[in-house]
């Protein structure tokens, strides 16, 4: 299991940073995603204009689907990158750009899925999380960034 170990474990706050309108469609990160989190399929999704990023999930009753997005903002460094429109980050460089706000949506009922709200990712590294039966388990070293939104 892999729950994220920050080197301060208070500097999370929940804040959801909205995003634009998006007006084409919104469609999976791929390559790292979807993930296993609790024993559960997650999903990151990115939108293809807006950049804005949220993450999905069939959870049980009492479970949070979240999703981090780190503070500081990156820029594309590789030509792959560059390229591509998007890249991938880790926990170090993340928390060396002053760590990660996230953004949380609450499922209560039978089990269902759920979907936390939609947030800039533009620049901003995100990656999905889950909190089932009380124990938060987050996607580990690979935060997606979107260069082109």
């Amino acid at each position: 299991m892999a729950v994220l170990v920050t080197s301060t474990p208070a500097q999370a706050a929940e804040k959801c940073a909205p995003a634009p309108t998006e007006y084409l469609w919104y469609a999976e990160v791929g390559t790292y995603y979807p993930k296993t989190l609790r024993n559960i399929t997650t999903y990151l999704y990115t939108g293809k204009q807006s950049a804005g990023a949220y993450a999905e999930a069939y959870v049980p009753n009492g479970s949070y689907v979240s999703i981090d997005r780190s503070i500081g903002s990156f820029s594309a460094v590789t030509d792959a990158e560059k390229k591509n429109g998007h890249g991938w980050r880790t926990n170090a460089q993340v928390a060396a750009t002053g760590g990660y706000d996230y953004c949380q949506a609450y499922h209560s009922g039978a089990t269902g899925w759920t979907s936390t709200p939609v947030v800039q990712g533009r620049y901003h590294a995100v990656r999905p999380c889950l909190r089932v039966s009380g124990v938060l388990e987050c996607a580990q070293d690979r935060w997606y960034v979107d260069f082109d939104g």
